[in-house]
């Protein structure tokens, strides 16, 4: 639960403006005052409640105190969770992000490494999360171990320095060799990616990652990635299936709270929508399209991020992303050089849809593929203006559906619900004309494109700049209402000089300076105002009484009211 306070200072200051007039006239009426008020939110930074129904960071290879040092930023970014790099004890202490596959290559089934921090820092990490509403998912490397070498005469040797109750169990390992067809199911559930390949299937193994994986429950994880998911057999398999799934799955504490995916890379022997049964899967191939769609590697045409491409698996299964860790360092270098626009405008397209689970891939600061030092944090594209503006989409349209329209090839239109839109321009300036089924209204643009746009009688019109998005909707934070404040009968209340104070922490703490009155002795004992304040103000006050220099605050409990949408009456009636 998130239980940070969010202070709203653009409301603070508007209320501060109000108040001054009425401070002014208390010295000269000498009668009933209102300050107001603390604002609060629940929601330090909007996020919603839980993982799959916000976006996730992946901070990769960033370190337990890098990310923990960065939590305010992406907090306040709109990541609801965080996902790290594989936390198990790695077989070399290098520091290189040219070695980035270190983390891949395990030697345990235990918290910390060189790389990232210990498992201590493990846990500072997820405990500090909290207070930020954030989630941690960890990544789990459960198919394979580290190998002996670094060249391709020792890969199928486990590594020297692995946890000895592994590597001299040799039931614990699968024939130490490589896939040579993967169209054939048992090959790539039984062989190796090119690394010693663990005998999953064996309970005492299955034990130990259980350990492993609760463990890191205990300590604050909230969920986990499992690494080569696809490689781990099913209990469907029709060759070497096993209960690893249900077994390992069914083990882990607090289960219905954690967010659980597999790389399950779509392609060959893959059993895609057999393992949605079990957890939620990546959706690798509408990666691709989605790079495509932005202009990498051929034209430009929206129209190719349609489709999903799940293979009979529901949207809301699967997790999104416009590229990974995979397709930006390994050798095939799948999206190594998109540039960063073309990243930005995939992530709007990706990130503004509805279901899915968008995961963003930060990419190693510096110059060059790996120029970064691992757990270093990476490059700020997370954090780019438009991207932090369509997380915040996405947060706010948890729950609604979505409808695409089109504008030729290089205009996308995604709408949720009738409360939202995000529109994706690729190609020159353009008017938008579109139907729609957003409320009639003005929409200001939440993206650097600026702008506003118009709905009237079904239709939305605006202008949108090349190259740029638009986010166009109402949240609660930024709608404010007025608010009608009626004081009533004050002389029957403890003698004649009695006022109304609360507390707005910009101003001091309840503040008998600053105060709301009557405005002059004709309006007085029954007097009011009107404010203009944000939706989900919190404001407290109490009544007191003044003599001269002498102030006796009213007993009991403080009152409290917050600010809704209609029918904000607020009414003081002394005589109650």
């Amino acid at each position: 639960m998130n239980k940070m306070v969010k202070r709203i200072l653009s409301g603070f200051l508007f209320f501060a403006l109000f108040m001054q007039p009425f401070a002014l006239s208390f010295e000269s009426a000498n009668n009933f005052r209102l300050v107001s008020v603390e604002v609060a939110e629940a929601a330090g930074n909007d996020l919603p409640a839980a993982s799959k129904e916000g976006v996730i960071l992946h901070a990769w290879n960033w370190s337990f105190n890098t990310i923990r040092s960065r939590l305010p930023e992406i907090a306040a970014a709109g990541y609801k969770t965080i996902q790290t790099s594989p936390i198990q004890g790695s077989k070399e202490n290098t520091m290189a992000g040219s070695n980035w596959w270190i983390l891949y290559q395990p030697i345990n089934f235990n918290v910390g490494n060189a790389q990232l921090g210990t498992r201590e820092q493990f846990r500072l990490l997820c405990e500090e999360a909290v207070n930020y509403g954030i989630n941690i998912i960890v990544d789990v490397v459960a198919n394979h171990t580290g190998n002996a070498g670094i060249d391709g005469s020792l890969q199928y040797v486990p590594a020297y320095n692995l946890d000895p109750s592994i590597r001299n169990n040799p039931y614990f390992w699968h024939e130490l060799r490589g896939i040579t067809n993967w169209n054939d199911r048992w090959q790539v559930t039984q062989l190796g990616i090119g690394l010693p390949d663990l005998n999953t299937s064996n309970q005492e193994l299955q034990d130990k990652i259980i350990a492993f994986l609760n463990d890191a429950i205990s300590l604050g994880a909230d969920g986990f990635r499992f690494d080569a998911a696809k490689h781990i057999e099913l209990p469907t398999d029709q060759y070497g299936a096993s209960n690893f799934w249900t077994r390992v799955l069914g083990s882990l504490n607090n289960r219905s709270n954690l967010y659980i995916y597999g790389e399950v890379l779509q392609g060959g022997a893959d059993a895609f929508a057999q393992y949605a049964n079990y957890m939620n899967v990546t959706a690798s191939y509408y990666g691709d399209s989605v790079r495509h769609a932005v202009g990498f590697n051929s034209a430009k045409n929206v129209q190719l991020a349609h489709n999903f491409n799940a293979a009979n698996v529901a949207p809301s299964k699967l997790v999104t992303w416009v590229e990974s860790h995979d397709t930006y360092a390994n050798h095939g270098d799948e999206s190594t050089n998109m540039n960063d626009w073309q990243i930005k405008m995939g992530w709007a397209i990706i990130a503004s849809r509805a279901h899915t689970v968008p995961l963003f891939f930060n990419r190693p600061a510096g110059n060059g593929k790996f120029a970064a030092t691992l757990g270093t944090a990476g490059d700020n594209m997370w954090k780019d203006p438009d991207v932090v503006a369509v997380n915040k989409f996405h947060n706010a349209m948890a729950g609604e559906n979505e409808y695409l329209r089109y504008q030729g090839n290089e205009i996308m239109l995604i709408e949720r619900g009738n409360k939202g839109m995000v529109i994706v321009n690729l190609g020159g300036n353009a008017a938008i004309n579109q139907p729609t089924n957003l409320a009639n209204g003005v929409y200001t643009n939440k993206a650097t494109g600026g702008g506003t746009f118009t709905v009237a009688n079904g239709r939305i019109t605006g202008n949108i700049a090349n190259g740029t998005i638009a986010v166009l909707y109402n949240d609660s934070s930024t709608q404010t209402v007025n608010v009608t404040f009626t004081v009533r009968n004050a002389t029957t209340y403890m003698g004649q000089n009695v006022y109304l104070v609360g507390n707005i922490p910009a101003l001091g703490n309840w503040n008998v300076s600053q105060a709301f009155g009557p405005g002059s002795t004709t309006n007085y004992p029954h007097w009011g105002f009107t404010v203009n304040l944000p939706i989900g103000t919190t404001f407290e006050y109490k009544a007191i009484k003044r003599d001269g220099a002498n102030v006796v605050w009213e007993t009991g409990a403080n009152r409290t009211y917050t600010v809704s949408a209609s029918n904000n009456q607020v009414s003081f009636d002394f005589r109650n």
